[in-house]
């Protein structure tokens, strides 16, 4: 056990280089940095050289559970992969469901450092206390769910595994790791995985129990949220995928859930099941059905050769749409590429284009490095067709600032795209905008949405999408409960309870993620405190940024689109509404991102913050006040402190 209750104890730490296993205890990470992406970003501070690139083997793939992991009823058992990724050659992230985070938890520890490269493929086998590097030349080629369930005939159907495809193998710059559930894990770190050698992590746990301080609070926190859950409207019910036949799409519920999401399986005609959901499920749909003229399984089947070959469906979305352009404009053809542009939205097209891709053959070997290098090759007019919509790490923008405005924010300083963030605005505005529209019975209004301004972002303002005003604070608070929440981890369809049908003016309450971080560490915390960590850990992956190139106050700054492109629509908010000055409805379409305003609301949130305004660099009274004093000091023996 750590020092507070909900952890296993102990981080596993795997030389591939040497062979050498080593177990360090969690403790001397727990107090300051909680777990999840805290853990993950002091590990990375510590270990990883600014200097070396996403595959030299001194790269930390950093798997990383939180103390809420393992424990039912509170959404709690996501888990992460951190590293330096080939996207940005910065550190990045991913965030996973599914339940190869709690398995690793019953397998008694709390996260896995794997370094070095391996002389040949092999896989991690995690059998509780005994930890094996074992040969993996009969699992190389294979897809990431030939993989898994190939290791599963092998150690067990209780087994629990991670594992990367054809793409990661090939260091495909967008390559996911992909695991139980079909949970996956993006940022390019499954080709961080691949270039280590490493196929997969297969892990099985014996202790189904994690400790918790107060069981008993830990019940009655437990019953509150599923009495919150309940009627709970399902603000992401939209981007569920048209299907053939519903009948077959069946729930899949995540490990320790609250009471499930809309996270299904489908069972396609052919007897493939898989997860199909969200961004996954649709990024072929449109296409598909334009090309076929009828709902077809042609989107499933694009979402499992995804899964298969092990890369990200919003880079591949992006790409596909640069391709469309660049075919419609004459400057790619089927001919020089091998690929059938002329069929896409096809079948055909969907499988020449990923095999291509995760294999690096011909043309697909261009394609593997990423949109934005792609499109440098082509030259001037391929990268003319990049100018309205992909954003600096290559995916598609979503939620973006000519909407939201605050999103801006989180843009500018993230090293991918930032969905948690996002979502804590754009799931809450699309949920008022459909009683905007005239859906009866929907209870967050106006007013409502001001209330929960106040409460959760600083100010009523911060609800009025009219105005800049309020902006910069609410980005700042968003920022560290979601900071906190990738800590603990819990789910982000789940939390941040914002709203509620259990509260008289239904505002939900920022309060509950440090109930329950209480309840099951034993620490004696409130929502100040949990923010803190937040906060403290935004600072030290800053810190990990401008150490890597990060250039302060300059790259803080968005897609030029932003400010020159009006806005033509938003995904899930087609027209565009918000709420604007005292609530009234305001459609900000045809609207841009006003650059003076966006630098005044980069110099009042580095106030917040207590960084430099003029470079956005940290000061060292506000390293030291989160005790993050070391920090400091290598920044200030860089130049790099303000």
């Amino acid at each position: 056990m750590g020092h507070f209750a909900g952890y296993a104890g102990k981080i596993l730490r795997v030389n591939l280089s040497t062979g050498d296993v080593n177990k360090v205890p969690t403790a001397s990470y727990e107090e300051l940095f909680l777990g999840g992406r805290g853990i993950a970003v002091k590990i990375y501070w510590d270990e990883i050289p600014p200097d070396i690139t996403a595959f030299d083997p001194e790269n930390r793939l950093i798997f990383i559970t939180g103390p809420i992991g393992g424990v039912p009823g509170f959404a709690g058992s996501r888990w992460q992969v951190c590293g330096k990724s080939p996207v940005s050659n910065q550190f990045s992230y991913c965030n996973l469901g599914g339940s190869w985070g709690a398995e690793l938890k019953f397998a008694g520890y709390d996260g896995v450092v794997v370094y070095g490269k391996a002389d040949k493929p092999v896989y991690l086998w995690v059998d509780n206390d005994r930890v094996e590097i074992r040969e993996a030349t009969h699992l190389v080629g294979q897809g990431d769910i030939s993989c898994r369930e190939r290791l599963k005939e092998e150690l067990g159907k209780s087994v629990r595994v991670v594992a990367v495809g054809p793409a990661g193998e090939n260091m495909v710059t967008f390559a996911t790791v992909l695991a139980d559930s079909d949970a996956t894990g993006s940022g390019g770190l499954g080709a961080v995985m691949g270039s280590k050698n490493l196929k997969a992590i297969a892990v099985r746990g014996s202790k189904r129990r994690v400790e918790v301080a107060d069981a008993e609070r830990v019940t009655k926190l437990r019953k509150r949220l599923r009495r919150e859950a309940k009627d709970r409207p399902e603000l992401y019910s939209a981007v569920v995928p048209a299907i053939v036949h519903s009948d077959r799409l069946k729930k899949d519920i995540c490990y320790g859930c609250i009471s499930g999401c809309m996270r299904a399986n489908y069972t396609a005609m052919s007897g493939i099941t898989g997860k199909f959901m969200c961004q996954a499920g649709l990024f072929y749909e449109a296409r598909a059905q334009r090309y076929y003229g009828e709902i077809s399984e042609v989107p499933f089947e694009a979402n499992k050769l995804c899964d298969e070959y092990g890369v990200d469906t919003r880079a591949v979305e992006t790409m596909i749409m640069w391709l469309s352009r660049c075919y419609q404009a004459k400057l790619l053809t089927d001919e020089q590429t091998g690929i059938p542009l002329s069929k896409l939205g096809s079948r055909e097209f969907i499988e020449t284009f990923l095999w291509k891709v995760a294999h690096r053959d011909g043309f697909g070997d261009l394609l593997a490095e990423g949109t934005h290098k792609a499109a440098e090759t082509i030259g001037t007019k391929g990268r003319a067709l990049l100018t309205d919509y992909i954003t600096r790490t290559g995916s598609n923008a979503i939620y973006g600032p000519r909407l939201y405005i605050t999103t801006g924010l989180f843009y500018a300083m993230e090293p991918r795209l930032p969905i948690q963030q996002l979502h804590e605005i754009s799931a809450l505005a699309m949920f008022w905008a459909v009683g905007a529209m005239g859906v009866e019975n929907i209870y967050v209004t106006s007013e409502v949405m001001r209330a929960i301004g106040k409460r959760f972002w600083g100010s009523e303002i911060a609800a009025d999408f009219s105005t800049y005003e309020g902006k910069a604070l609410a980005a700042a608070k968003i920022q560290d409960r979601q900071y906190a929440k990738e800590c603990l981890i819990l789910c982000d369809f789940c939390w941040p309870f914002i709203h509620s049908t259990l509260s008289a003016d239904h505002v939900g309450d920022p309060t509950l993620e440090s109930q329950v971080c209480a309840a099951v560490t034993g620490r004696d915390l409130d929502e100040d405190g949990l923010y803190e960590i937040g906060e403290r850990v935004l600072n030290l992956q800053r810190a990990i940024l401008t150490r890597e190139g990060h250039e302060g106050r300059d790259y803080d700054s968005l897609e030029e689109f932003n400010f020159t492109r009006p806005l033509r629509g938003d995904y899930g908010n087609p027209n565009c509404i918000v709420p604007g000055k005292d609530g009234e409805v305001l459609s900000r379409k045809g609207m841009v991102v006003e650059r003076d305003q966006f630098e005044k609301m980069k110099d009042e949130y580095y106030q917040i913050r207590g960084w430099d305004v003029a470079t956005g660099f940290q000061r060292k009274a506000k390293l030291e006040k989160l005790n993050l004093g070391e920090v400091a000091k290598k920044l200030e023996g860089l130049g790099l402190l303000a």
